[in-house]
């Protein structure tokens, strides 16, 4: 097929491509305004943490997390670093049989690349006569796509596993990993290493993420901050402001009195 150059997004949104793609990026900090569009999206957050505004709430994104946004819902995004996010657009009649409901994916390394090649197809880069292909797979990948909002990705070793349920079950837990590896008789180095293997994560990058998903249900129920950093195991409430910013790309505020919905109903975020 020919790609048609400089097309407005407007005009995308009514195309009659099944999909098409879009990479922005930015050189600071960003707040989108809230808009909506017809076409669901899928936007991949690919080098920083971000935050997904809805009407009823808001969701992060770690590096590499995606958010499914059926069409119509509004929504804005923001992040405290300089982002760049990769998206996809889906036609309404083929999104029909993908999910209604607002969504968190973890990006394969398949999805991803799927998405890049789209992308970049839309910048003017690569073989158009791939296309065909690349929608189909992509369209594909979503249908089996798992919401991952709620979840830290797991190791299946013991040790590991023993020390991620204590984690959950006490974010505020400050035991290093050394004294981890005192616990569960394995060396502070294979745990370190297979932090990394098994979750993509080292121990703090995981634990930082087990605090801010702990931490958030209390900041919606308009616990103070200063608590919520306690109980996350901090002492100070500016460093773990700080720490949840860079984590969430929000500051904790933002989640005082908010709650998430999966059912919002749903322009140019980015």
């Amino acid at each position: 097929m020919s790609f048609l150059p400089n097309r407005s997004f407007d005009a995308l949104q009514v195309c009659s491509e099944p999909v098409f793609g879009q990479k922005l990026r930015y050189d600071g900090a960003t707040h989108g305004e809230m808009h909506s569009h017809p076409r669901a999206q899928l936007i991949r957050s690919v080098t920083s943490p971000a935050a997904i505004r809805v009407r009823s709430g808001q969701i992060l994104l770690r590096p590499g997390d995606a958010a499914w946004l059926p069409g119509w819902v509004e929504h804005g995004v923001s992040s405290t670093q300089a982002p760049l996010y990769h998206s996809i657009y889906v036609r309404p009649d083929l999104a029909s049989d993908l999910p209604r409901d607002i969504s968190v994916l973890r990006v394969s390394p398949f999805l991803g690349e799927l998405m890049l090649r789209v992308v970049d197809l839309y910048a003017g880069e690569g073989d158009p006569a791939t296309y065909p292909h690349l929608a189909s797979l992509i369209l594909s990948e979503l249908k089996h796509g798992r919401d991952q909002r709620h979840r830290l990705p797991m190791p299946a070793d013991r040790r590991l596993l023993r020390i991620c349920h204590a984690l959950e079950e006490n974010p505020g837990d400050r035991r290093t990993l050394a004294e981890w590896a005192r616990v569960t008789g394995a060396s502070r180095r294979v745990l370190e290493r297979g932090f990394q293997d098994e979750t993509g994560m080292s121990f703090s990058e995981w634990r930082e993420n087990c605090r801010v998903r702990a931490a958030i249900p209390l900041l919606e129920a308009r616990h103070s901050v200063q608590e919520v950093a306690w109980r996350s195991g901090y002492d100070s409430p500016s460093a773990f402001a700080a720490m949840f910013r860079r984590v969430a790309g929000v500051a904790p505020t933002s989640y005082r009195g908010e709650r998430i919905s999966s059912r919002a109903p749903d322009r140019h975020a980015e």
